[in-house]
């Protein structure tokens, strides 16, 4: 485990802005009678969060479909009172579906991302939740790994792995949450990503495809089928995360402080890094080739280098420092 501890920079000789409390409203699900699930319905708004508390036993499965009216809504899954989330919305979707690894409380957390929040934006929305039963021991084993067998079949079709291929130079390839356009952005990816083939189906003339990132924070979505190409497998994944602390500011005329990160990196400058917010949850940022290529769906983001430092601003108010060492390791 490694500890980056930088001089801070750009101090500015203005007093602390003080961050909001975010209220937290907190209520317990119960099912009607007889049933397995529920469908919730409410609004939050500004910094508002909503905890729904959900008592469920280990080996048990739960699916949960978040329907937020914005696009900046989503919601977080963790076990009681631990703020490591199991399931983080922003960056894995609205989507979950697992089996419970103990008994107890789960909760669920909705909310806006912080931008959204600031500007006191509000989301009506519909919460689904529904509890399986204990999966069986070959149920809840993982699936096997494709790269060990065949995986496409006669319904997903194609070759088990796809490369990105074809996109213009210092340019991205969007991964949405569903085949077309309309779809809102959930990641990037570039020239030579390795993706797992979930199949693909017509929208309208474009033929759009089914992928997945694997890796310790996947991701998944929907992209152009014209941008892959058949590939092998991925090489194997390189060394464990790496774990620090980065300078950072989240408001304007806030003096930098620290924020502590993860981050899993590749070669050559590609890294995806999950900063941690104070008033909870995470910041992501996704680089490629030593790039800012994506942050957060519905943020905007900028990056400027200084010397080895990467000076990255979210949203016009946010701050944070990323040495060249967080990117390519060193």
């Amino acid at each position: 485990m490694r500890l980056f501890q930088l001089p801070v920079l750009m101090l500015m000789a203005l007093a602390p802005t003080a961050l909001a409390a975010q209220p937290i409203d907190e209520s317990r699900i119960s099912f009607p009678a007889g049933a397995t699930g529920t469908t919730l319905k409410g609004r939050i708004a500004g910094e508002q969060i909503t905890d729904y508390l959900l008592n469920a036993r280990a080996g048990q499965s739960m699916t949960i479909d978040f329907a937020p009216s914005n696009a900046s809504g989503y919601f977080n899954l963790m076990i009681g009172n631990d703020p490591a989330a199991i399931h983080v919305g922003s960056t894995s979707g609205n989507h979950y579906k697992g089996v419970l690894p103990k008994d107890g409380d789960y909760r669920i957390r909705v909310y806006l991302m912080r931008n959204a929040a600031r500007r006191g934006e509000a989301a009506d929305f519909t919460l689904k939740v529904a509890i399986g039963a204990a999966a069986s021991a070959t149920e809840a084993a993982p699936a096997p790994d494709p790269a060990g067998g065949d995986f496409a079949d006669g319904l997903s079709g194609g070759p088990d792995w796809w490369q990105v291929t074809g996109v213009a130079a210092h340019d991205t390839l969007n991964v949405r949450a569903g085949p077309g356009t309309s779809n809102g952005v959930i990641g990037k990816l570039a020239n030579g990503d390795r993706v797992r083939n979930r199949g693909c189906s017509m929208n309208g003339e474009t033929r759009w495809c089914h992928v997945e990132m694997p890796g310790d924070q996947p991701l998944s979505g929907w992209v152009a089928g014209r941008y892959l190409a058949e590939a092998g497998a991925p090489a194997a994944a390189p060394g464990p995360e790496a774990h620090g602390s980065i300078p950072c500011a989240l408001a304007s005329g806030q003096p930098m402080g620290s924020c502590s990160f993860r981050a899993s990196r590749g070669t050559g400058g590609t890294a995806s890094i999950w900063i941690a917010l104070p008033g909870g949850g995470e910041r992501y940022l996704d680089f490629r080739e030593g790039r800012l290529v994506g942050s957060d769906p519905g943020t905007t983001v900028s990056h400027m280098r200084e010397a080895d430092l990467n000076m990255i601003l979210v949203d016009g108010h946010e701050r944070y420092e990323i040495p060249d060492a967080v990117l390519y390791g060193g």
